[in-house]
Parts: structure tokens; sequence; C-alpha cells
């Protein structure tokens, strides 16, 4: 029965209009460091470099993106697995590219 829950609560989200939410990427650092979501929310990361190329990695959702300097890109997806994720930068962006990592915190839904 909890699948069957959880199709409902992605279908759901799927009709509903996503939540926006802003992500500036700088050396070395993603602000906010910790993004917190509710399971099967539809969810569009706004994110903003503010200094080079950058990228934004989220494995789980599929999200792979680059983020040119000084641009905007959006990436979508639906948060349709609880847990907590990385949130990676994608592209090599100097000395400390290897510690630009912030996390996706998942709410499970609760029946």
């Amino acid at each position: 029965m909890p699948f069957v829950a959880l199709g409902v609560v992605v279908s759901l989200a799927a009709q509903q209009a996503p939540r926006v939410i802003e992500v500036t990427a700088k050396k070395y650092d993603f602000q906010p460091s910790t993004i917190e979501v509710q399971e099967g929310e539809r969810v569009v990361l706004r994110v903003t470099s503010a200094d080079r190329l950058h990228g934004i990695g989220i494995k789980k959702f599929g999200v792979n993106k680059e983020v040119p300097k000084g641009e905007t890109v959006d990436v979508e997806f639906v948060a349709s697995a609880a847990g907590t994720y990385q949130v990676l930068c994608t592209e090599e962006c100097g000395k400390g590219h290897d510690h630009m990592v912030g996390s996706l915190v998942v709410k499970a839904v609760t029946q």
C-alpha cells in the first residue's frame, strides 16, 4: 500500500506548480547549503553562478546542469524519494571544487 500512496503523491505533485528555490553557486559553496523539500514535491532550483562556471548535480534525480558565470539556469525535478542527497558542483571550478557539496533533504510524507 505505501507504494500506491507514493504514486498518488508523485501524481499530485506533477499537477501542481513547482516550488522555486533560489540557489547561488560561488567559490566553493552553494547557498543555501541545505535545501529541504517534501517527498513527491515538484521543485525548480533556480541556480545562479556568482563568480565562474559551476554545475549542479543531484544524481538520484537525474540533475546535471552547467551554470555559466553570471547566468541563472532552472533545474526542475520531482523529489520522488525521501532521504538526504548530495548536491555537487559538476564543473571543475578551482582548488576547492571537491569540497563544493550541499545537501538536499527530502522529507518523507506521513500518512
